[in-house]
């Protein structure tokens, strides 16, 4: 069995391929989900801490505040002594204001806190009105408490109980600065990756490219080639001598094998796209047995000079796929062993199941299949440079495409010294 490089005379003109945008996009496209995604944690994050924090102050000027409004407002009273109020910490501060927000008396923790704003007698009132604390400026949380009595000369006021939010605010930020010293490795980890997927898929795209362009050129030259024919026939048909009417009969009869092989070729190209595009199968139960028993029937009687033996393990040999297609993929084996052989050669169909796969096997005892050809032995039109049978080239693309579709694979394995010929293997999950 003598293979060969693609049967065209003429190499196609390689193009440049010009560049693409996709591996670009496809760093942007992750380096812009993954800064949203770290934004989005750093502020989920920086979000809970903070509702943490100022849940928690709430609470603490709510106990603070949670006195009688007629105990004098003594610094023993409002940090800690022996009255009812609960004492505050070092960021803590109670302002006493009379009816115009004038400041009565202060008592803060701290001398280094925040200055606390100002108040109108109109925010004054609003803000007594509220149960709960409120926000007060960037630096204090504050709950606003009406009493009758706001010191001496002053027979009504507001208290104020306050708490400086300026270490909550710095340990959010802080928070933020650690994710974002710990989101920078991370970045650079996936601005690498996905620059190495982009180049890969450029390279894919590429690889493509260049495949659809051989096989363009090499479909086209298949076609080529019948029309060429079909045209000097046609031309020899068309003579009117009646000298020439056995020249005109052979001429038509050869139009219409040429036309019968386009029609073929067409066909099977058809077929390819769409089994490459995935279109759906035919799918039912399928007992791969009886389809082989059939295919080697049909074998023999076709070919009884080139002998066929069929080997089945026992057992189940059911798949789920299409049987118009898994036939097609057995007949194509056999016709491929059968056409790249001498006569006399011996072709072997075996059938079996190994790993929860139905294996289906051809081996024939011919020459083999050179190490050359190996790696694109199952691309289109790969054909053998000196055979002289008839065929497409599309034989194995067409077997490798049924596989695949049936979420098979199928392999040519290496030759042994005890065994020289090709030997084929098609593995198809079996029903679960």
């Amino acid at each position: 069995m003598r293979w060969g490089r693609i049967g065209r005379p003429v190499p196609p003109v390689e193009q440049p391929i010009r560049p693409h945008r996709t591996g670009q996009r496809t760093v942007g496209f992750w380096l812009v989900a993954t800064i949203a995604t770290l934004g989005a944690v750093a502020a989920l994050s920086a979000h809970t801490l903070a509702h943490h924090l100022t849940t928690r102050t709430d609470q603490e000027i709510t106990r603070a505040s949670a006195f009688d409004s007629t105990v004098a407002f003594d610094k023993t009273v409002a940090f800690g002594g022996s009255g009812e109020r609960e004492p505050l910490d070092e960021h803590g501060l109670v302002l006493v204001l009379d009816e115009q927000g004038e400041v009565v008396a202060r008592y803060p923790g701290s001398d280094d806190l925040p200055t606390f704003p100002a108040l109108t007698p109109a925010r004054l009132k609003a803000y007594a009105a509220r149960s709960t604390p409120s926000a007060f400026g960037e630096s204090y949380r504050a709950k606003v408490v009406r009493t009758a009595d706001a010191g001496p000369r002053h027979e009504g006021g507001y208290v104020v109980t306050a708490r400086s939010t300026a270490d909550d605010r710095r340990a959010v930020e802080h928070l933020l600065e650690v994710e974002t010293a710990a989101a920078l490795p991370l970045l650079a980890t996936v601005l690498i990756g996905a620059r190495r997927l982009g180049r890969r898929e450029v390279w894919e795209r590429q690889d493509t490219e260049r495949r659809l362009r051989e096989f363009m050129a090499a479909a086209g030259h298949e076609l080529r080639n019948p029309l060429t024919t079909i045209s000097g026939y046609a031309e020899l048909a068309r003579v009117g001598d009646p000298a020439y009417e056995p020249m005109r009969r052979e001429a038509l009869d050869r139009i219409t094998a040429e036309v019968g092989r386009m029609g073929t070729l067409v066909d099977e190209l058809v077929l390819l796209t769409r089994l490459d595009f995935g279109q759906p199968l035919q799918l039912t139960c399928v007992d791969l047995a009886q389809l082989c028993r059939d295919a080697v029937t049909a074998a023999r009687d076709c070919h009884p000079d080139r002998p066929v033996r069929l080997l089945l393990a026992p057992g189940d040999h059911t798949v789920t796929g299409d049987p118009l297609r898994l036939h097609q993929l057995v007949a194509n084996l056999l016709a491929n062993a059968r056409v790249h052989t001498p006569p006399g050669t011996t072709t072997t169909l075996g059938l079996g199941t190994e790993d929860g796969h139905r294996v289906i096997e051809v081996l024939d005892d011919g020459p083999g299949v050179p190490d050359e050809l190996r790696a694109r032995l199952f691309d289109p039109f790969v054909r053998g440079e000196e055979t002289r049978a008839a065929g497409s080239g599309l034989g194995l693309s067409i077997v490798s495409a049924i596989a695949t579709a049936h979420g098979g694979v199928v392999t040519l394995e290496p030759s042994e010294p005890s065994h020289r010929g090709a030997w084929f293997r098609v593995r198809i999950p079996a029903p679960s």
